[in-house]
């Protein structure tokens, strides 16, 4: 009798083992009249490659997400998974970390959404989506950009010193191909510091070492807009090659302590401290 019981439950714990690999997946399907995504990266998110995708609901009915994909030609996918209600009538915005990019000559995104609506089964949608204002683009463009520079030198970037009353970063780009193309353009402004004249402007990369500094003063002294800052220590770095887009940049590799370096110049030139 006690076998026989011992077996009973075995085979309903068997059962019960085996029910969800039973239970359908996602159902693959368009997503509902009125309901729509676009893919952005907000000003703020620039600092640690942040990017959102925007889920509009113009539908009559409530959306779920509990997962998101987002797929670019030129990157790895990312992945979330969460549980985000999208109300009917609004918006939401699912963050997610933009991987590095590679060079391409055109770039083009989708997202495959994973949701309910209401209590009906779990369906899979997958759209193409656009880059609102080329945020997203620019990130990928500027991964390629320091790739291009990196392939032909490398940039040892220095501690900041005060200089004549400017801030002089010191930059060394050493050559690894000496047939290199690639020309550092030069540095470009920020909200909060901008470029002087001493700044090196069209290195050529190849050849012996070189050195490309970077002189900086402040753009703005205002003590709100100072105390406050976010991206104005992501001095982009303007790069030519063979295949890059003109105007083509990447942001700087600065550490914290370089990043703090030029913070603490802008408040001392700026009589702030």
């Amino acid at each position: 009798m006690r076998s026989a019981r011992v077996a009973v439950v075995g085979g309903v714990a068997l059962l019960a083992a085996l029910l969800p690999a039973c239970s359908p997946g996602p159902q693959d399907a368009p997503l509902p009249d009125g309901v729509s995504a676009l893919v952005d990266q907000g000003r703020m998110q620039r600092q640690d490659r942040g990017a959102f995708v925007r889920i509009s609901n113009r539908s009559d009915r409530d959306l779920v997400v509990s997962d998101l994909m987002l797929t670019s030609s030129r990157s790895r996918a990312v992945v979330w998974t969460g549980t985000e209600r999208v109300g009917a009538g609004y918006d939401t915005d699912v963050v997610v970390t933009l991987p590095r990019g590679r060079c391409g000559a055109t770039t083009r995104y989708t997202v495959t959404l994973t949701y309910r609506v209401g209590d009906e089964r779990e369906r899979r949608s997958t759209l193409a989506v656009e880059d609102r204002y080329g945020a997203v683009t620019r990130v990928l463009d500027g991964d390629c950009a320091r790739a291009t520079l990196e392939r032909a030198a490398r940039m040892d970037v220095g501690l900041p010193v005060e200089d004549g009353g400017a801030l002089r970063v010191p930059i060394t780009l050493t050559p690894r191909d000496r047939a290199s193309a690639v020309r550092l353009v030069g540095y470009r402004p920020t909200p909060l510091v901008r470029p002087t004249r001493w700044s090196a402007t069209d290195v050529a990369v190849g050849g012996a070492p070189v050195r490309a500094d970077l002189v900086l003063e402040p753009a703005r002294c205002d003590p709100h807009a100072i105390a406050e800052d976010k991206v104005g220590r992501l001095v982009p770095v303007e790069v030519s090659a063979p295949g890059l887009p003109d105007g083509t940049t990447f942001v700087l590799p600065l550490d914290r302590q370089r990043r703090t370096a030029i913070l603490d110049y802008v408040r001392s030139a700026c009589g702030l401290d």
